[in-house]
């Protein structure tokens, strides 16, 4: 494989930028929807994505897919859309549900997992002190990115937090990108985004070092406005049925899963996590 990181790293960006002229507004959505959004998939072609998820859908009902990679439009759909299936990260959820009545229905899998790690991770520090006053990489607003490290570094490092600067991307692959590329001094991203650059770049991979992890996380959330609960059910099943049928499972893959677990099936101490108010 090449080590030729610069197109690679301009090919992410050029994918990105495609991407927004694919964003529908809400208000040209007509038909009951599956809406997606997380930037920690790291989506390759948004337009592949659609098509591949709307024929899947075409024979089952009078269905769409509707991708994002702007959350503000994506919660903007959230907030005009009650007929659809939102799929987003779990922290992405744990912000909006109250406000949208949003109640998580399942839960993506990968390998059997239903959870993953944040990784904060760096090239040119030897421990989390190094980074003070340096730019951190990651998805999501700065308020989100800045409350996310105090959690995962706790309040021993309130102060190192404080002196961060942050720099928002569209996607995690960006985020280590940007730290091989200078832009950044450490990134936070999934464990399963760390593992695509493995693949994509070894030589990058090799020169980053993991330097904090957050508590393990849920993947992917699929969630369903209230109002829409019991006629949205039939939706809720053919995206829990994708799991279960070839074609489906290769569409997951898009979305770097490869099945779906109901909430309710899952232990009290997860399942609890996800319906409290």
């Amino acid at each position: 494989m090449s080590n030729h990181t610069g197109p690679v790293f301009l090919l992410h960006w050029r994918a990105w930028l495609s991407a927004m002229l694919l964003t529908v507004p809400p208000a040209a959505i007509s038909a009951d929807a599956l809406y997606f959004f997380n930037p920690e998939s790291n989506i390759d072609s948004y337009a592949t994505l659609k098509t591949e998820f709307d024929t899947y859908l075409a024979p089952l009902g009078a269905y769409v897919f509707q991708p994002f990679n702007v959350r503000a439009t994506f919660e903007q759909a959230l907030t005009e859309k009650s007929r659809g299936v939102y799929m987003l990260s779990s922290g992405h959820y744990r912000e909006v549900k109250t406000r949208n009545e949003l109640d998580a229905v399942l839960v993506g899998t990968s390998k059997g997992e239903f959870l993953q790690r944040k990784i904060l991770s760096a090239r040119d520090a030897a421990d989390v002190s190094a980074l003070k006053g340096a730019t951190i990489a990651g998805t999501g607003s700065e308020d989100y990115l800045k409350t996310f490290l105090r959690q995962m570094l706790g309040p021993e490092h309130k102060t190192l937090v404080e002196s961060f600067k942050l720099l928002s991307v569209p996607k995690d692959i960006d985020a280590l990108m940007a730290v091989s590329f200078g832009m950044a001094s450490a990134a936070i991203s999934s464990e399963s985004s760390l593992q695509k650059l493995a693949v994509i770049n070894p030589k990058q991979h090799s020169q980053l070092k993991s330097l904090a992890q957050s508590e393990k996380l849920f993947l992917l959330i699929a969630a369903i406005p209230r109002s829409f609960r019991q006629d949205g059910a039939p939706l809720v099943k053919i995206l829990e049925d994708m799991g279960q049928q070839p074609v489906g499972v290769k569409n997951l893959k898009l979305l770097g899963l490869d099945g779906w677990k109901r909430v309710e099936s899952l232990e009290a101490l997860y399942s609890n996590q996800l319906l409290a108010p």
